[in-house]
């Protein structure tokens, strides 16, 4: 299994030996000359999001996808209609974001975290919005049994139900890998060990460099640290104004992975450069 330390490990690596993956994006790819894009996105739905991170993204001209809990955000609900309203995406994170998942069945789990949390967020955002999901706790396996045989479980209940899914590891994703891991999109939490920019900083110089797809995740965004995965305000802003000065498209997961199925279409390898 692929930790956040030995991704770390692997990143740093990958960092130093350079080259480009199989699946890199060709200069041109990206709108407006960009060598990368980057998405923003913020789990759990949580206050802290609307009071710090949301306003500082506003003052920015910065949008971003929210996946939302809806025992965490329920109590604002106007408050996120506006934040969609403003061209932010609103994405799925299940009802009651449950990390402990082997006592669930593919149909209890559809039933009681993915149907009833779809149907609130087509009630309240609208049914066309880009049905995208991201993983409570980073755990892509569902139910009991093997490893392989759990993975193969939550794939196939995420797989009809939403065009992609994030999960918090791994590098930048290249684009001409994207459509075929569309229910695993590698993410990446800068500030989850560690309230420092530099994770963040080094990342998205690798998305660049790979012409890749970064992904960025965040928790809460507060006016300072108070436990693990939170970000400071200050810090959050860095990362913002930092992006905001790099040759870096910055748009929500559902206008990437909108922009790269219409670019690449149904044969992604004749418009990706070759690797190395």
């Amino acid at each position: 299994m692929l930790t956040r330390r030995r991704f770390s490990i692997l990143f740093s690596a990958g960092v130093a030996l350079g080259g480009r993956p199989a699946g890199a994006a060709a200069p041109g790819f990206w709108p407006g000359e960009a060598k990368a894009a980057v998405s923003l996105t913020y789990d759990d739905g949580l206050p802290s999001q609307l009071d710090y991170a949301s306003p500082q993204l506003r003052a920015r001209g910065m949008r971003a996808t929210f996946f939302l809990t809806e025992q965490n955000m329920r109590a604002r609900l106007d408050d996120w209609r506006r934040a969609a309203a403003a061209g932010n995406e609103i994405g799925d994170h299940t009802v009651t974001h449950p990390c402990v998942l082997r006592r669930y069945s593919a149909e209890s789990f559809s039933r009681l975290e993915l149907e009833p949390m779809e149907r609130f967020l087509d009630d309240n955002f609208g049914a066309s919005r880009f049905k995208s999901y991201a993983y409570p706790c980073d755990n892509t396996s569902l139910g009991d049994g093997p490893q392989l045989i759990r993975e193969a479980r939550y794939r196939d209940v995420v797989g009809p139900m939403f065009q992609a899914a994030r999960t918090t590891e791994g590098p930048p994703n290249a684009p001409g890998e994207v459509l075929a891991n569309r229910l695993f999109l590698n993410g990446f939490e800068p500030t989850y060990d560690r309230d420092a920019v530099e994770p963040a900083f080094r990342y998205l110089r690798r998305a660049m460099t790979e012409g890749g797809w970064a992904i960025l995740v965040f928790h809460e965004v507060l006016p300072r640290r108070m436990g693990v995965g939170d970000t400071c305000l200050r810090n959050h802003g860095r990362i913002l104004d930092w992006i905001g000065g790099q040759p870096i498209w910055c748009a929500p997961m559902g206008e990437v992975f909108t922009h790269i199925r219409r670019t690449l279409g149904d044969k992604p390898g004749e418009r990706i450069a070759a690797a190395g």
